[in-house]
């Protein structure tokens, strides 16, 4: 890819973030549709939409008995954040979990896949001694940036992966 395409999709993924976004949650939902299609055509993975974002989570997942509270973040196959942000109350929900989701700069297309999480039913490892978050964009009057006090930054070392979407899918519902 030329450079004034890569720098025309930088510039887009800041600017369509929500548009990049709701691409890659369906994109993900239909892998593991597939993978759970592939296992069990007559299992069902059902998925709700979290209508307002208050607790944190984006999606939730379920197959049989176990749930799963997805939180979403996105990344591209040319950066990895070194941190995740997390919200304090989101990490104590039974089966609550973030899923970092990498894909091709070029084309949108899902690559890999990390994971935060327990077991199903299970909270998150305690994350309450991991730095608390700074608010983007957000500064104090003397130009700092503002501490989200209820949110803690999860280093993607502790995540595990990369996971292709079936590996994913083991670990949301072993």
């Amino acid at each position: 890819m030329n450079s004034t395409k890569r720098e025309q999709r930088l510039k887009a993924l800041a600017e369509r973030s929500s548009y990049v976004e709701n691409v890659l949650t369906h994109a993900l939902v239909a892998e593991l549709s597939s993978v759970m299609w592939q296992r069990d055509p007559m299992k069902p993975l059902q998925v709700f939409n979290s209508e307002v974002d208050d607790l944190g989570f984006d999606l939730v997942l379920t197959v049989g008995s176990l749930s799963r509270y997805v939180q979403l973040k996105q990344t591209h196959d040319e950066k990895v954040p070194m941190h995740c942000s997390v919200r304090l109350s989101f990490s104590n929900l039974p089966g609550a979990c973030v899923v970092l989701m990498s894909h091709s700069i070029a084309s949108l297309q899902l690559r890999e896949f990390r994971f935060f999480g327990a077991l199903p039913n299970e909270p998150m490892p305690l994350i309450d001694d991991f730095k608390v978050s700074r608010a983007p964009g957000r500064r104090t009057a003397d130009g700092e940036q503002k501490l989200r006090s209820n949110y803690r930054n999860v280093p993607v070392k502790e995540f595990r992966g990369p996971l292709s979407a079936a590996q994913l899918f083991d670990v949301l519902f072993p």
